[in-house]
C-alpha cells in the first residue's frame, strides 16, 4: 500500500494545547483543527526547530490570523517510529505578538 511514498501519520492536539486555543478564542481552535489534517499528509510541515530527543522532530507553523483571530503559531512533534505510521502531537498553540502580527491591528 506504500507505493514508493511515505506513510501518512496520525495527527492529534493535546489537552493543553487545546486549553489554549479555547483561552485564545475567536475560532483558534476551529483553525488548528483545521490545520490537524496537514500534518497527516505531511508530517514535515513547517519549520523544524531543535530536535527534541530520539526520533522526535519539532516543528513549528504560522496560522495567518483573521478580522477576528490573531495570528497564531502552532508548534508540534512529530515521532515516526518504524514500521507504524508515525504520530504528530500538536503541542502547543501560541497568538503571535509583535507588529503587524494580526493581535488587533
Amino acid at each position: 500500500m506504500t507505493d514508493g511514498q511515505p506513510q501518512s501519520a496520525i495527527a492529534e492536539v493535546t489537552q493543553e494545547a487545546r486549553a489554549r486555543c479555547q483561552n485564545i478564542g475567536a475560532g483558534a481552535l476551529e483553525a488548528v483543527e483545521s490545520l490537524r489534517a496537514e500534518p497527516e499528509k505531511n508530517p514535515m510541515l513547517g519549520r523544524r526547530a531543535r530536535s527534541a530527543v530520539g526520533s522526535m522532530q519539532l516543528y513549528t507553523t504560522r496560522l495567518e490570523g483573521t478580522d477576528a483571530r490573531p495570528t497564531l503559531t502552532v508548534t508540534y512533534v512529530y515521532d515516526a517510529p518504524p514500521p507504524e505510521p508515525g504520530l504528530v502531537r500538536i503541542a502547543l498553540v501560541s497568538p503571535v505578538r509583535f507588529a503587524g502580527g494580526g493581535t488587533g491591528r
